[in-house]
């Protein structure tokens, strides 16, 4: 379990960042005008979003099957409460922060790409004060 368990939590975890930018850039579009430069950008990067939703959910569906089999055969103490449960390292939480936070660094200023990267570091950001804070709780100074 512990692959299966971490590759859907890995899994769940870009689909809510994924359907949080989709969401944001989806508003964005919504507020500009046709003619605006970045409505088409917008749209571009609202579809590319899109795919990658479509492709990680489809993913999700097959772990959660190999979780509920796991669970009808009596694996129960490989199997976790709920994905929430299955923590994910602080170690790995920082490297995804600083990778979009490069990434962000070569993103075009006003692009939609920009945008959406900007929510991703929100996340992780947030994601990481979040680990910390609990691991503090659990192990305190």
């Amino acid at each position: 379990m512990p692959e299966t368990g971490r590759a859907l939590r890995d899994t769940s975890d870009e689909l809510i960042r994924d359907l949080e930018a989709l969401s944001t850039l989806e508003e964005e579009k919504r507020q500009i005008t046709p003619d605006d430069p970045h409505f088409v950008d917008l749209a571009t990067r609202i579809e590319s979003i899109a795919m990658r939703v479509l492709v990680a959910s489809g993913r999700q569906r097959e772990l959660t099957e190999q979780m509920h089999r796991m669970a009808d055969e009596g694996s129960s103490a490989d199997v976790p409460d709920s994905i929430e449960a299955i923590s994910r390292p602080i170690s790995a939480i920082l490297a995804d922060w600083r990778d979009a936070e490069r990434r962000l660094e070569g993103t075009s200023a006003g692009s939609a790409e920009e945008r959406e990267v900007e929510v991703l570091v929100e996340q992780l950001r947030d994601e990481y004060r979040a680990a910390h804070e609990a691991a503090t709780r659990e192990n305190p100074p």
